[in-house]
């Protein structure tokens, strides 16, 4: 299957590089940044690029040292929180929800060593002028001790305190947000050489539907709060970021279609999915902005895009020689997003409903054909049962029995035609799938000739079936 190709690749390349599972996300993420359209958005970040870890639906919940909350979670029967591909490794995806794009997947095992590594993993990728906001149940300490000092700016969803800060003042009202109030507090915590460097820590203290005391949501940050005030932080935070995203992330976090990839090449089967991604996400926001699609279409473009490949792109890697692929490997981005512009216009999910509209039969011309496959059911011209499927035996059943034991009249319809009848008169004919779709082939080739569609006259010997639109079920 393609789980046993993708452990192969992963077994062969693993010896060249390590961790290219990941490599391959944000490899693909720099090549597509040049045409990735980022979308018009009001909310500004200070010139920051956004960058986004979205934990929070994993299985386990940790108390203050990560994953050590003396849970079975390593039991692979809980194998199934955020990113878990099969018995594998699970992956925390970290994306940018302006362009669109997954920039990073870091994998994620159980308890604290692991937990540590994963931090340092994350650490690793932050770049300067990046705003990072993570909500994921790992080491809080671990992450504050070793943020970079003049790297991203960071908004942290504190699960349990961390021991490295202490406060250094009292806690003031910052304002409302929704259904809560919002209080600051400054916090310090020691940096190297003795130095103490100075973080906001954030509540939004919720109320409930009754007036009680609900969640309490808590932040910590390093942003300046001349621009970011703590309504902003709560509001950026709390956002539901994968909302934003053009395409859902659930097939890269559950590996699909690789879900039945060996657990050594999990961390591979979600970046090849996560490539897919990217480029499936710029495709169609770029061909949505092309086209200036409004929101219903603009739905719709995924799918039809996807259907558009799974009919034809294996056809054309038969049709055109592999020269011809070659050639696209050595162009830069840029030229690949003109060719992208230039074939937008052939991908308008508008003009397809249009065709698929100006191709459907009119009423009339239905009625016809509807007309012929029951003269092709019920008169058989004596052909012989052995060479036409269709010449079997009819079994009339009356709508009592019908409606007592349907599924009978199901099974009888795999064998023979079933004549549902009301008052001795017929009114409905129940025939397989099978037969039904090979009839409509046998119709539309033998009766074209005795049919004129959009006409009401019948050609000559061709007796009409006295069967209303209406009657038919």
């Amino acid at each position: 299957g393609v789980g046993a190709a993708v452990a192969a690749l992963h077994d062969g390349m693993s010896r060249l590089r390590a961790g290219w599972g990941r490599a391959l996300v944000k490899d693909s993420a720099e090549l597509l940044l040049p045409i990735a359209t980022a979308r018009a958005d009001d909310r500004g970040f200070g010139g920051m690029r956004l960058r986004v870890l979205d934990g929070a639906g994993g299985a386990c919940t940790p108390g203050l040292a990560a994953c050590d909350c003396g849970r079975a979670c390593d039991d692979p029967v809980r194998e199934g929180g955020v990113g878990a591909v099969g018995a594998g490794t699970r992956v925390l995806p970290v994306f940018d929800p302006d362009l669109g794009l997954i920039v990073d997947l870091l994998p994620v095992e159980r308890g604290r060593q692991h937990a540590r590594a994963l931090v340092a993993a994350l650490l690793e990728t932050v770049r300067p002028g990046e705003l990072w906001i993570v909500d994921a149940r790992f080491d809080a300490d671990t992450m504050l001790s070793s943020w970079p000092r003049r790297g991203g700016a960071l908004i942290l969803r504190e699960y349990a305190r961390a021991s490295v800060c202490r406060p250094l003042g009292e806690w003031h009202r910052a304002g409302m947000f929704d259904d809560g109030i919002v209080h600051e507090q400054p916090v310090g915590m020691t940096g190297d050489a003795g130095t103490h460097d100075v973080l906001r820590r954030i509540e939004w203290r919720r109320t409930a539907a009754d007036g009680e005391p609900g969640d309490t949501v808590t932040l910590l940050t390093d942003l300046p709060p001349e621009q970011f005030d703590a309504v902003r932080i709560v509001q950026l935070s709390c956002r539901r970021w994968r909302d934003a995203l053009p395409l859902p992330l659930e097939p890269v976090l559950e590996g699909a279609p690789f879900g039945d990839a060996p657990a050594r090449a999990s961390l591979l089967a979600c970046g090849i999915a996560a490539l897919a991604y990217n480029a499936f996400s710029v495709m169609t926001q770029l061909v949505g902005t092309v086209l200036d699609l409004d929101v219903r279409d603009a739905e719709r473009l995924p799918a039809h895009i996807a259907d558009g490949v799974a009919s034809i792109y294996a056809g054309m890697m038969i049709a055109l020689p592999p020269d011809w692929w070659r050639r696209y490997d050595r162009l830069p981005a840029t030229t690949l997003g003109q060719i992208v512009r230039l074939l937008a216009v052939h991908v308008d999910p508008r003009s397809e409903r249009r065709r698929r509209r100006d191709n459907r039969l009119s009423a009339k011309s239905q009625a016809l054909l509807r007309a012929a496959t029951l003269e092709r059911l019920l008169h058989d011209d004596g052909d012989d049962a052995a060479a036409n499927v269709f010449s079997l035996r009819t079994i009339a059943m009356a709508t009592r029995d019908f409606s007592s034991n349907p599924s009978k009249a199901l099974r009888h319809a795999a064998e023979a035609l079933v004549m549902v009848t009301k008052y001795n008169r017929p009114i409905a004919l129940l025939v397989s799938i099978d037969d039904w779709n090979r009839l409509l082939g046998e119709v539309r080739e033998t009766s074209l000739t005795r049919l004129t569609f959009d006409c009401a006259v019948t050609s000559q010997g061709t007796r009409a079936v006295g069967l209303s639109e209406s009657s038919m079920a």
